[in-house]
């Protein structure tokens, strides 16, 4: 009897739970066209089995046995916006969702939205990099539309580069210990990877994956079930870094075994790029292997990585420019019939993942991922010993001080003579080498663990919780390359002839070998992270904390004969503790009308770099290093009608107690020294508004106009140190000098226009073609300022009085910042998708500065070198020191055609 009642009890419970399991159907549709789309990834987020469904022939695609609960729907695909709806299963057998109608947008069906600007492959010689490439997954109006046609030309959303921006892969964040910016190289050409993140977070905008920074965060699923299904196959032309590219990918998909494999690989390439003398040799690889043991457990291991090969350009004076152009490189010569570049970047840092999620139950989930990456960043350039500088840039070569401008319009004084280097080492009576190429390389290794967890405390309220722990160990040092024909490379420095090693002081160095310096940094980094989002019909308020331990040492392997006691072995643990908040209010004012607000307060470590400022030869640290303070708040209203998408916003963001480091050469009453400069109590000040709308004025055409009006400025004077090998000869043998204020407070941040505006219009056909128009205008653009000539010794002689001849006039008009015309940039994009059976092919081209604008300087530098007032007004001394700048390209265009089957 007892069995009987139990057989019948585990019926009615089985009974009753299929009744509570529903079926979800739905049809997706052309908004335009009415026409079914198939091979669409469908997705329920929140749904304990997370298989993806696929649209078929008809657009038709379906979850079974799904328990109540509210999710969100979402549907994705090559060639359409993005759709997402919230959708409640309340005891139905069947919810038939109806038809899903999809925006046609070509945008999504080339090379992938997340892209890279040339600007950000070619960072090398800037302190700054746009960041707007990460931002075209958005679909933020404003983002997106200022990422594909302002960030063409170095605009960055609220003035911010790309080392505010988090991003992170499987929750793992790739930004690197030294500078704070992910190397974005590490992962290039993966576009069908990187396609579309699994988040992307604008500004300070809540994160499910980690705090984030002032630019947001960009997580990346690589579970090869979230990624399209089959075989891509595309091939891109342009004129710009590189010239070719080839892509592969295949896609098993999930398996009935639970399986599923993914394979991707990309080459790029140019034997001469846009500049001259540069090339680009890239490769690209990726593996995804997930297995899914049941509805609860998935396994995913992901390896990618990207060997990379390429040569930069120079940053030039107008001295220069106005005698070679724009695209002119001093960088490189012939030898033997080829050019050759000095200045070679090679990267291969490989990322080896493993990931396990777990969905413990429809409202709780955990995941986590361990990591390890490793591999080197080398960048070459010629080096000398008891010789002279070779550089057709250095000052002693230009015109202006050699009285060659003949020599120089004919190309004999303005490229590397390599031919003469190597004849010049030839001589050398002891063998040695006078010039060499030598590389500065970073070789980091990285332990990374990451862990989150997600739960909805009851219907209305989320929480996130997740930690992470990195460590890095990096060795840092000088490598010989090629001894250009001699014999080896001395162990002691060219300046002062002291031994690079006093352990070593007999040190010769060959091909492979190290010479120069030679230290390791060691970093451990751990973080909590936990935010609750509460939801109500009308208001939804998000509330996020972090805090986080850094630790730093620097361990010197060579006693550098200048810096004995403060080179070898390991330095003083240098510990931070930091700490964050931020809400997010998001008022609903009806299902199209939204106020936003959000708040952020954090405290940040300063990076490697920052900390010891002159880590090549010494362990020593100026006064003052802190955790920055970074306060940020926005303001926005936002319209999400069915043709109408439009935002406004204005924004505020305050820094204080910031480090800038910068190296050069200092021609002062007082100075002439090669040095490091550092600045600590650097304050920055963001502000500005933004507005975007975008309107489908017809079902075949949309019109978009974005405006971005910002101020960023340096809001405090700094306290400014100089370190140089020249000050530890004297009688106190402390590396560095303070120097007191320098008073940079009110001027203009440089690296990028401050203001920008954009109108563009497309065309959509129906019958899958498009061509889309934008003009843009970009003003207020800053050079940096060099901060020496911004303290009281530059106006002050020796013994300490103001120079004779200075004015509060003259003063003000020699130290006014460069600014850079305002210019004006038009766009053209067009294409075309295919339909072959039930195959897919497309073709597309975008040309960018149509009018082939030559004028614009994307960005440069006053060069610090200009150390005295009286140089300053010399009009010979500023030609041949005058600013260093980058122009941007004339006329460039990207061409890809794709077939996915």
């Amino acid at each position: 009897m007892n069995k009987l009642l139990l057989s019948l009890s585990l019926f009615a419970a089985t009974v009753a739970m299929a009744q509570a399991q529903t079926k979800i159907t739905g049809v997706a549709k052309n908004a335009a066209t009415g026409e079914e789309v198939y091979n669409l990834t469908v997705r329920l987020e929140g749904v304990a089995v997370s298989d993806a469904a696929i649209t078929d022939r008809i657009g038709y695609f379906q979850f079974v046995d799904i328990p109540n609960g509210t999710y969100k729907l979402q549907v994705y695909g090559v060639g359409y916006d993005p759709y997402e709806k919230e959708i409640t299963v309340a005891d139905e057998k069947e919810l038939d969702l109806g038809d899903i109608k999809l925006t046609f947008n070509p945008n999504t069906a080339e090379v992938g939205i997340i892209t890279l600007t040339d600007d950000e492959l070619s960072d090398d010689e800037s302190s700054t990099a746009s960041n707007s490439g990460i931002l075209q997954s958005s679909r933020d109006v404003f983002a997106r539309v200022s990422a594909y046609e302002l960030g063409s030309y170095w605009f960055k959303p609220r003035g911010l580069d790309n080392k505010y921006n988090d991003i992170h892969f499987n929750g793992v964040r790739m930004n690197k210990m030294d500078n704070g910016r992910a190397t974005f190289n590490n992962w290039g050409g993966l576009n069908d990877v990187t396609r579309r993140p699994e988040e992307l977070t604008y500004g300070i905008e809540p994160s499910s994956y980690a705090f984030g920074d002032l630019g947001g965060v960009t997580n990346f699923d690589t579970r090869p079930s979230t990624m399209r299904k089959g075989i891509s196959l595309a091939y891109s032309s342009t004129n710009r870094s590189y010239r070719n590219r080839v892509m592969a990918t295949y896609n098993t998909g999930m398996m009935d075994n639970g399986w599923a494999f993914m394979v991707s690989a990309s080459r790029r390439w140019a034997d001469e790029g846009i500049i001259e003398g540069t090339f680009y040799d890239a490769y690209a690889y990726f593996v995804g292997i997930e297995k899914k043991f049941s509805d609860k457990h998935t396994l995913n291991f992901t390896s990618f990585g990207a060997p990379t090969r390429r040569s930069t350009g120079s940053p030039n004076t107008q001295e220069v420019v106005d005698l070679k152009g724009i695209y002119y490189n001093g960088y490189w010569g012939w030898q033997d019939g080829e050019k050759r570049n000095e200045r070679v970047r090679k990267t291969f840092e490989p990322v080896n993942m493993l990931t396990h999620h777990w969905t413990i139950n429809n409202k709780s989930k955990l995941t986590t991922t361990i990591s390890y990456q490793f591999g080197e960043e080398s960048a070459s350039r010629l080096d000398w010993y008891n010789a002279y500088n070779p550089s057709p840039l250095y000052y002693r070569n230009l015109p202006s001080q050699a009285n060659n401008e003949a020599a120089w319009l004919n190309g004999t004084a303005s490229q590397l003579d390599w031919n003469s280097l190597y004849d010049f080492n030839r001589g050398v009576q002891e063998g040695y080498s006078a010039f060499w190429l030598g590389s500065d390389v970073n070789r980091d290794r990285t332990y990374s663990a990451y862990t989150n967890f997600r739960t909805e405390l009851a219907p209305n309220i989320d929480v996130v919780v997740a930690a992470s722990y990195q460590k890095t160990k990096s060795e840092l040092f000088r490598r010989v390359e090629d001894l250009l024909g001699g014999g080896f490379v001395k162990g002691e420095d060219n300046f002062y002839r002291q031994p690079v090693d006093a352990n070593n002081p007999d040190m010769v160095s060959y091909e492979g070998d190290r010479y120069g310096y030679n230290y390791e940094i060691n970093r451990d980094f751990a973080d909590l992270y936990a935010q609750s989002k509460i939801k109500s019909k009308y208001l939804d308020v998000t509330i996020g904390m972090k805090t986080s331990m850094t630790k730093f040492y620097r361990d010197g392997k060579y006693r550098n004969g200048i810096y004995s006691d403060t080179s070898f072995g390991k330095s003083k643990t240098y510990d931070f503790i930091n700490y964050g908040v931020k809400t997010n209010f998001l008022v609903k004012l009806d299902g199209r009308n939204f106020v936003q607000a959000n708040v952020m307060y954090q405290t940040e470590a300063p990076t490697s770099d920052e900390i010891f400022p002159n880590a090549r030869v010494n362990d020593v640290t100026v006064d003052g290093i802190e955790s920055a303070k970074i306060f940020s708040g926005d303001l926005s209203y936002v319209f999400r009608g069915p043709r109408v998408k439009a935002r406004a916003t204005g924004f505020y963001t305050r820094t204080k107690d910031e480090i800038k480091k910068s190296f050069g050469y200092i021609d002062g009453e007082n100075e002439q020294v090669f040095v490091s400069e550092v600045m600590t109590g650097v304050g920055k000040e963001y502000i500005g508004g933004e507005f975007a709308i975008e309107a489908q004025v017809l079902p075949v055409l949309t019109l978009s106009a974005v405006a971005s009006i910002g101020q960023y400025v340096y809001k405090d004077n700094a306290n400014y140190n100089l370190y140089s090998d020249d000050y530890t000869r004297e009688e106190n043998p402390v590396p560095y000098k303070n120097f007191g204020t320098a008073y940079i407070k009110n001027y203009k941040l440089g690296g990028g226009p401050q203001t920008g505006f954009s109108l563009g219009a497309e065309y959509r056909d129906p019958k899958f073609w498009w061509i889309g128009v934008s003009g843009n205008y970009l003003m207020n653009n800053y050079l940096d300022i060099a901060a020496y000539r911004r303290t009281d010794r530059f106006i002050k002689n020796d013994d300490g009085f103001p120079i004779e001849g200075v004015t509060a006039e003259s003063l003000k008009e020699v130290l006014r910042q460069p600014k850079m015309d305002d210019q004006f940039m038009l766009n053209v994009n067009l294409g075309k998708t295919f339909r072959i059976g039930k195959y897919s092919a497309g073709i597309s081209g975008t040309v960018n500065n149509v009018l082939n604008n030559r004028n614009y300087v994307t960005g440069g530098f006053e060069q610090m070198r200009t150390g005295k007032y009286t140089n300053a007004i010399d009009p010979t001394y500023q030609k041949t020191f005058g600013p260093r700048v980058w122009y941007g390209m004339g006329t460039t265009y990207f061409a890809n055609i794709y077939f996915r089957f």
